[in-house]
């Protein structure tokens, strides 16, 4: 069987149709149809459930494609590991982040990749997870960063990058009742709370959070765009929940006030997803480990405003 015929199988599988697989993979319809049925026909098998509407795998065709990956992920490997042996690490990275980590840790990691590895050309797409996900799956992203609450499909596969702690974020000159280890937001209450709408990972879990401790808020403001909600809580009575490592820019207090939560405390795991297929090149496992390394030194800091 050749490598081809893999490639085929597995982009008419991701995409779920002929039509759109030959157009990822620039190749024909006829074409990929007649590879797939090269395979069925050799080996006896139904791989897809054809119909009007595109394809269905059949339960051979999970299982095959499970291990079609693997063999396309060692050749990539392969290839790979043979441009890495002919000297520098060159080629370009293509990386999906979330607000938090734009804020966070972008800068530090673009500023030891131009100087590490100049050879290696950056690409950075800002987007919630959804978005993000859908970018590393269709090969448009090398690689993409998102909570650990967002559930992937059998096309990604993820890895853990470590855990933040919530804090409550507010105006600088706001009295927040101190507790040890941060605040209870129960003596805070009511709340006008800002807060990523719906399709936010993030919205489900601080929901969940506020609900169970019986927290009450007030006014609910729907924000969509971490600027406006930074600004807005800087200047006024409403205030958010937001990651640690994201707070790190305002720790010393002057623009807003940064407090992680406490009995009981709230923490967000971040994990790197990319497809089961397409092992990183070397441009973006280089990236992804100085991430690593700046992710690991910001979660080091304590999330808390030194005022």
């Amino acid at each position: 069987m050749k490598l081809q015929q893999l490639r085929y199988f597995a982009a008419v599988y991701e995409q779920g149709s002929f039509s759109a697989a030959a157009e990822k993979v620039n190749a024909t319809q006829s074409g990929l149809s007649m590879h797939v049925s090269q395979i069925e026909k050799r080996y006896g098998v139904s791989l897809f459930v054809r119909s009007s509407s595109g394809v269905t795998p059949t339960e051979t065709g999970r299982n095959f494609y499970l291990e079609a990956v693997k063999v396309l992920a060692a050749a990539r490997h392969a290839e790979d590991r043979l441009q890495a042996l002919s000297g520098a690490v060159v080629g370009h990275v293509h990386v999906g982040l979330m607000p938090t980590f734009t804020r966070a840790v972008l800068t530090s990691v673009l500023l030891r990749i131009a100087k590490e590895y100049p050879e290696v050309r950056v690409s950075i797409s800002e987007a919630y997870s959804g978005v993000l996900a859908d970018g590393v799956a269709e090969g448009r992203l090398d690689f993409g960063v998102v909570p650990s609450s967002f559930e992937v499909d059998d096309l990604l596969i993820s890895k853990p990058m470590g855990e933040d702690r919530e804090c409550l974020v507010c105006s600088p000159g706001r009295d927040v009742p101190l507790t040890k280890g941060g605040v209870q937001l129960r003596d805070m209450a009511p709340l006008r709370m800002a807060l990523p709408g719906p399709g936010n990972a993030r919205r489900n879990r601080i929901e969940n959070y506020l609900n169970v401790n019986q927290i009450e808020v007030a006014e609910l403001l729907e924000l969509d765009t971490m600027h406006g909600t930074l600004s807005l809580v800087a200047n006024s009575d409403w205030v958010t929940i937001l990651p640690g490592i994201l707070c790190l820019p305002d720790l010393d207090g002057s623009r807003r006030k940064v407090v992680p939560l406490a009995d009981p405390p709230l923490y967000v795991d971040y994990m790197r997803i990319e497809t089961r297929q397409r092992p990183l090149n070397p441009a973006a496992q280089v990236f992804a480990d100085v991430l690593q390394e700046e992710l690991n030194s910001a979660l080091e800091i304590d999330p808390t405003s030194r005022t």
